[in-house]
């Protein structure tokens, strides 16, 4: 499968290697002949922007400038955010909305998905917490606008 669009049942984008990107959706898995990079640029592209233009409106909208998290759809509020900084070949993305909780594994920590999947990723549960703090901070901002818009 190539050309993958990030959809509402998209949970994780995983590299794997280089030209490999495995797909963790609400009820599949499965890998993919494309990086990571260009499944989130590509899927940024396909709703209405670019990975390079999404980068940019959450560091205005975040006043932060690295590992931000992105918007890749609006309207079905698809916020992904990255474990690592998004220019290393094995850079995770993981849905803000995806997550049911985390837990500290030593310097890992085990993410369990609302469909009950488990991950052990090679980051430290503090860290975890504040990709989801910026991504939540960049949902309600995007929200609290959508609100305003329907008010006027």
């Amino acid at each position: 499968m190539n050309n993958y669009e990030i959809n509402e049942d998209t949970y994780v984008v995983l590299a794997e290697e280089i030209g490999k990107t495995k797909i963790i959706e609400k009820d599949n898995e499965y890998t993919i002949n494309e990086d990571a990079y260009k499944v989130m640029d590509e899927s940024c592209k396909y709703y209405g922007s670019s990975y390079k233009g999404r980068i940019e409106a959450s560091k205005k909208l975040l006043d932060c400038s690295y590992k931000l998290p992105i918007i890749v759809e609006e309207s079905s509020a698809l916020i992904f955010f990255p474990i690592k900084s998004s220019l290393l070949q094995d850079c995770c993305w993981i849905n803000l909305n995806s997550i049911k909780s985390v837990e500290k594994n030593g310097n890992k920590c085990n993410i369990t998905l609302i469909n009950g999947k488990k991950l052990l990723i090679d980051i430290s549960k503090l860290s975890i917490e504040n990709q989801i703090y910026r991504s939540s901070k960049l949902e309600s901002i995007i929200y609290k606008r959508i609100i305003t818009k329907k008010r006027d």
